[in-house]
């Protein structure tokens, strides 16, 4: 039987998701989650779930934005002919 509650557990799960983050890892930014003001978990929450909801791609050129087509896409001055290549 463990002792760690199943909260913390499914934390620790979950932040194990993330692309780079081990379980090891995933243990240590939930125990200071843990240790920090309740503010501060909410915030990040919040941050999240804003970061889902708000954002798009562009239909264009596929950057992240929170609308479509993004604001250079849709920048009316901008010469749609010229492109800018980044490696």
């Amino acid at each position: 039987m463990s002792a760690t509650p199943k909260s913390v557990t499914r934390l620790i799960e979950e932040l194990s998701r993330l692309p780079g983050i081990g379980p090891k890892t995933a243990s240590r930014l939930t125990y200071f989650l843990l240790r920090s003001p309740a503010e501060q978990a909410v915030s990040l929450a919040e941050a999240i779930r804003q970061v889902k909801e708000r954002t798009v791609r562009c239909g264009t050129c596929f950057n992240i934005a929170e609308t479509d087509p993004c604001p250079i896409c849709g920048d009316l001055a901008r010469d749609s002919t010229l492109i800018c290549v980044v490696e």
